[in-house]
């Protein structure tokens, strides 16, 4: 499966509106180490916390991803990027049914 994630582009971001990522990290409630983790590629954040640092960095999931990513997933994205918490994990468990029906 391909590695999407662009820790580089993260850090490029946040570059760009002049911030450290302790600082970074500190606006979201995070760890320095929390964000050099993902900008470095060691580790992916979850949908939400991405979703919340493109947001204070002035982007979306979708822009953040659009450039690699087909129409149909990029518009999948869109559609994540828009909801609520708690229907997200009724998304991912739903997702989890589709992907454990298929295995059998």
């Amino acid at each position: 499966m391909k590695h999407y994630f662009k820790g580089k582009k993260l850090k490029e971001l946040r570059k760009a509106k002049g911030l450290t990522a302790s600082e970074l990290g500190s606006k979201m409630g995070y760890s320095q180490s929390y964000i050099s983790r993902f900008e470095t590629d060691r580790a992916t954040p979850d949908i939400n916390a991405l979703g919340d640092m493109l947001k204070y960095l002035g982007t979306d999931i979708p822009s953040f991803f659009g450039d690699e990513l087909e129409p149909k997933k990029r518009a999948l994205l869109n559609a994540i990027s828009h909801l609520s918490e708690e229907q997200i994990i009724l998304l991912t468990e739903l997702l989890r049914s589709f992907n454990s029906s298929t295995k059998k």
